[in-house]
């Protein structure tokens, strides 16, 4: 055997060059390095409970409008807690909590401290961020804003209606929340003996309050359990076939459906339509040619509200996103000042903004940077049905025939005069005809 024939791996061929294998070891070391270092990491996360439902506002929804998910005057939950604009409502805060013992002296401090105490730790799984205070601080903050707005008779700022509007609009923020269930403990501990009390059920207190005489709590909610004053109001929106728990998705739960045109053109070929003052906001209907709205009043903290609606939604269960659903529909019925203008003379919408153009915004602003979802969309069977209508023959014909010849005054005396000259044509040659004879 020719011993210069012979393979010999590098490994053992000593005219190899091995400088290079201290520095794999060395990788192999920053690789387990790295890995231990991750696996750290892994053990320190902090446990994401299934019962978060408090929520930052995602970047991409924040920047579409910055004013409408942060606190003008006060902070309420930790996320905004010690912000240097919103401490001079501190010791207003303190003010109201003293007026509320004062007036309910059969209930200590200690009573309602020790209620947040004990539920200190489930407390802190709602918010979808490590809460870093100690106890102390924690409860005494919690207490402190459940009562602020306990205002006495006397108080001189919100005797300013001004306010009043701008404390709605910061307890209605999603970053702006406590868990419902200690709103709801708290208050029946401080009324709950208390029978002759007007107020004795906290949810119809915050159903007169927050969402309005108009809007009667269903018996439909299912004994469902309000997460916090946003998902509160939601639920009170939602349509009374959804606010069952147990609800069927089956009969939307497609991807086929395409968006109807908008309100001016539907109008045209022939769509009536109708206010539903009593039913839910997102109960909207369209049948036998009728296309039946519930009234939504725009005032100035509805954007605001709709907005924080959505982003909870979009948080929490994109699934169950149907103020989301509500918002794009009507973005896309709502696509000029004529749209906006016969909503109002049927009195679907009610405009406290001062401009149709504001009006009109609205919900283009609200869609900004919004995910909708094109399975589950819940309004896609009443967008079918829509789509049909207008594309059936008669109906696309009269569109036309007001779009084209009925737009404005001039085409309307054109064909006005066609019509007389067709009318005298046949009318000349009928009597040319009887006269031949």
């Amino acid at each position: 055997m020719n011993l210069n024939h012979v393979f010999i791996p590098y490994y053992l061929d000593s005219a190899v060059d091995c400088s290079y294998r201290p520095r794999a070891f060395e990788k192999q070391d920053e690789v387990h390095q790295l890995a231990t270092s991750i696996r750290t990491r892994f053990e320190s996360l902090p446990r994401l409970s299934s019962k978060c439902c408090i929520y930052r506002i995602p970047q991409t929804l924040r920047e579409a409008n910055k004013s409408a998910y942060s606190p003008c005057l006060i902070s309420i939950g930790p996320f905004h807690h010690g912000k240097k604009r919103l401490q001079p409502m501190e010791d207003q805060k303190l003010r109201y909590l003293k007026n509320f013992l004062r007036r309910n002296d059969e209930r200590s401090l200690s009573d309602y401290l020790r209620f947040i105490r004990d539920r200190e730790k489930e407390i802190r799984e709602y918010y979808v961020e490590v809460i870093n205070m100690g106890s102390e601080e924690f409860v005494s903050m919690f207490i402190l804003m459940w009562h602020f707005d306990e205002a006495d008779e006397t108080d001189r700022i919100f005797e300013k209606s001004s306010l009043e509007y701008v404390v709605r609009h910061d307890i209605l923020l999603l970053e702006n929340q406590l868990p419902f269930f200690v709103l709801d403990g708290l208050y029946d501990i401080g009324f709950g003996d208390d029978m002759s009390s007007e107020m004795t059920n906290f949810i119809e207190l915050c159903s007169r309050v927050l969402v309005g005489h108009n809007h009667e709590l269903s018996t439909n909610f299912d004994n469902r359990e309000f997460l916090h004053l946003v998902d509160f109001v939601r639920a009170h929106y939602l349509p009374s076939s959804l606010r069952d728990s147990n609800i069927d998705n089956t009969d939307y739960d497609d991807y086929d459906f395409d968006f109807p045109p908008g309100i001016e053109m539907l109008y045209n070929t022939g769509v009536r339509f109708e206010v539903d003052k009593s039913s839910p906001l997102l109960d909207i209907e369209f049948q036998n040619g009728v296309l039946r709205i519930p009234k939504l009043d725009v005032e100035d903290h509805t954007e605001c509200l709709l907005l924080n609606l959505s982003a909870f939604e979009q948080c929490h269960d994109f699934f169950e996103s149907y103020i989301v659903d509500y918002v794009v529909l009507m973005d896309v019925l709502i696509t000029s000042l004529k749209d906006v203008d016969i909503l109002m003379s049927n009195g679907i919408i009610t405009n406290s903004l001062g401009t149709s153009e504001d009006l009109a915004e609205i919900f283009n602003t609200i869609c900004t940077g919004t995910t909708y979802r094109t399975k589950g969309f819940y309004y896609n069977n009443i967008c079918k049905e829509l789509n049909k209508h207008a594309k059936m023959p008669w109906n696309k014909w009269r569109a036309t025939l007001k779009n084209e010849y009925f737009g404005n005054p001039w085409n309307i005396i054109s064909v006005i005069v066609a019509v007389v000259l067709l009318i005298l044509t046949v009318f000349q040659t009928v009597c040319t005809i009887i006269l031949m004879k």
